[in-house]
């Protein structure tokens, strides 16, 4: 299991720094698509079988706080793998792949209690549709992050450097929602699927994260209804993306945090 961790976070790093250097140098050919796609792929089999020995060893899905962020993580790492193919001049590669390097790093070096694992096949998928949800969520987060500095340099008519690399911005904004849509689908089933399967959804210890990913919930539907219904756009859109993924990192991962390492030790 530790050099599986290992030998992904190195081809992790090996492909950002590959991906940073090929943006920076403003290199527009594929010369560099199929090696790094390669590198992508023994990435994503290394960490697909550290997550693999990590569920063995729990017998079944280990649910604590850094085992729920490498999978997440590795969700991650498929999409921006998949979206590269038809953006390889600006590969979100070079923003995802050091932070899915950093969910290997804290899993390996942080120690982390079992907070239990899931044997109903019903549980799973609701676990895993939550975590693709959020994992889309962080991608648009990403991407509404990169947009907004975009958005401040055309304003500032500054539109040489890195700016020439990235796509236009209107295929930003629709890519942008094109992640939030998909995102919001997964979710909306995620919450479905805990309302009929968990016993208490609102128990003690799932209050706090099911109220928060409600009103993230709440936040995306108007954001989307907006966009249809408005043409929210912009400075709009970004704010209300921002937002939303904020209530949903303190859902998924604020509240493991606080039970697994804050509560115990008070």
């Amino acid at each position: 299991m530790a050099i599986a961790n290992s030998l992904a976070l190195l081809l992790y790093l090996v492909c950002s720094v590959v991906l940073i250097r090929h943006f920076v140098q403003g290199d527009k050919t594929q010369a560099l698509a199929l090696p790094v796609g390669l590198l992508t792929v023994f990435a994503l089999i290394f960490h697909g079988t550290d997550i693999f020995f990590t569920m063995a060893d729990a017998g079944g899905w280990d649910v604590s706080l850094f085992s729920t962020m490498t999978i997440a993580a590795w969700v991650m790492a498929f999409i921006a793998y998949l979206i590269g193919f038809k953006n390889h001049a600006a590969h979100p590669g070079i923003l995802i792949y050091p932070l899915v390097a950093l969910t290997l790093i804290l899993k390996s070096t942080l120690p982390s209690d079992s907070a239990g694992s899931l044997s109903s096949p019903a549980l799973e998928w609701h676990v895993l549709l939550s975590l693709t949800a959020y994992s889309l969520f962080t991608l648009a987060a990403i991407q509404a992050l990169v947009l907004a500095v975009q958005e401040r340099q055309i304003r500032q008519r500054n539109l040489g450097g890195i700016m020439r690399q990235l796509p236009p911005l209107q295929s930003m904004e629709a890519s942008l929602f094109q992640l939030i849509g998909s995102g919001f689908l997964l979710l909306t089933i995620g919450l479905i699927t805990g309302f009929i399967f968990l016993d208490d959804i609102f128990a003690q210890q799932l209050a706090h994260k099911t109220v928060l990913s409600l009103i993230a919930w709440c936040v995306f539907a108007t954001l989307l209804w907006g966009r249809w219904q408005y043409g929210w756009r912009g400075q709009t859109a970004i704010k209300w993306t921002l937002v939303g993924f904020l209530f949903l990192v303190l859902a998924y991962f604020g509240s493991k945090f606080v039970l697994e390492f804050i509560l115990p030790q008070s």
